[in-house]
């Protein structure tokens, strides 16, 4: 591995990756819609010389993959992306470049994502004729759609056919800017999805004893729920049990007929995981019987854990060590976020890192998937070149 020279590929491509970051960044799309992002990752790596090995999953024209060095008989190791965006009312941020699409916004980074891999794959061309193997370079649509994740169709669809190990990131708010930070084994918790009707009976808001009221039911139900963590689970464990909806009621007198709640519940326990259902679903049905109401429950299995590999993690902590001194190099704990790249952890040998964007009182320090949530460009030199070393180390091990 070159370092020297990884680092001045990428320092050349940063003005380019930051001016397609703000080109993303002005025309979000949501999930399994991302055409226009798609077209544009398409033109970047046609310029690049880049082969395009497919395009579409889904059914849709979403996504792209290429290989750089696809004629090799070398391994071959894959590199994540996402490219979607997310569902965010407006933007809070005073940027020429802030989102011109109504309700939808980069506020999760996965223009980052993008941007710095085409940084990648110029790097990757350069080194071409020195790559003991080949690179896929995958960009993913659709990792926001828990209920359709893109890491799924893109197994489906065999992208990891022939890939030895799998590479991926994410830019990090409110970390030290320029910090790799990883965890070996489980990364981040499970993330799934349960959903709850409280049905009684409506009614005129001036009579509620002739009305069952589902309004009122649901809110002891949730706060009920939160002895699930408090009293069920043993302390020390990470479990999260949230509500993300509640939806009641059409008129200010009127007493309705049915509340609908809807949360999510994270753990890095699998057998915990496994009896989160049953306690949700318990407890609501308890309280909504003590208080008249029928309630109907659904569990909607999303992602497991991401878990990386021992040695795919010494891997990455070498190469980013040599690129940025080992003092920007941190194990961390186990995050409370959830990435369908557990799907490519769960296939094969697989490190998933995060890069610091900038410490609390920086710009870069609101909150992922908030209005205020702001990229900073400095860091994409970092993220390119983190992949590409990692990547020309695992190459490079695998066949000594």
């Amino acid at each position: 591995m070159d370092k020297a020279k990884i680092l001045a590929l990428a320092a050349q491509a940063e003005g380019e990756m930051t001016a397609f970051r703000h080109e993303l960044h002005r025309h979000p799309e949501l999930g399994w819609q991302e055409v226009r992002t798609t077209d544009a990752i398409e033109r970047e790596l046609k310029k690049l010389g880049c082969a395009v090995f497919r395009r579409g999953f889904a059914g849709t024209r979403c996504g792209i993959v290429c290989d750089v060095n696809p004629d090799s008989p070398g391994p071959c190791v894959a590199i994540r992306a996402d490219i979607d965006a997310l569902a965010v009312a407006r933007e809070d941020n005073d940027l020429e470049y802030a989102s011109a699409t109504p309700g939808v916004m980069h506020a999760c980074g996965h223009d980052a994502h993008a941007a710095s891999l085409l940084g990648a794959a110029k790097i990757f061309k350069a080194l071409e004729k020195d790559l003991p193997g080949r690179v896929r370079l995958m960009f993913q649509p659709s990792e926001e759609q828990a209920t359709a994740p893109g890491a799924k169709a893109l197994i489906a669809e065999g992208m990891l056919d022939g890939v030895d190990a799998v590479i991926g990131y994410h830019v990090r708010a409110g970390a030290p800017e320029g910090e790799i930070q990883f965890t070996p084994g489980a990364a981040t918790t499970s993330g799934d999805i349960w959903e709850l009707d409280v049905v009684g009976k409506g009614g005129h808001g001036s009579r509620p004893q002739d009305a069952v009221d589902p309004t009122v039911a649901a809110a002891q139900i949730i706060c009920a729920l939160q002895t699930v963590v408090s009293r069920e689970i043993p302390p020390g464990e990470r479990v999260v049990v949230s509500i993300g909806t509640l939806k009641s009621g059409s008129a200010v007198n009127v007493i309705p007929e049915k509340c609908e709640i809807a949360g999510n519940i994270r753990t890095t326990n699998p057998d915990i995981r496994a009896t989160l259902p049953e306690r949700i679903e318990r407890i609501a049905k308890g309280v909504g019987l003590a208080m008249r109401c029928r309630t109907d429950f659904r569990f909607i299995p999303v992602y497991p854990s991401v878990v990386n590999d021992e040695a795919m993690c010494q891997l990455l902590e070498k190469a980013a060590g040599e690129l940025f001194g080992a003092e920007k190099v941190k194990r961390v704990p186990i995050s409370s976020g959830s990435d369908d790249f557990n799907f490519y952890s769960a296939e094969r040998p697989s490190v998933y890192f995060n890069v610091g964007m900038g410490g609390p009182g920086t710009p870069y320090a609101a909150a992922h998937h908030s209005p205020q949530f702001r990229t900073n460009d400095a860091i994409l030199k970092t993220c390119a070149a983190a992949v590409v070393a990692t990547a020309c180390k695992f190459l490079e091990a695998k066949t000594k």
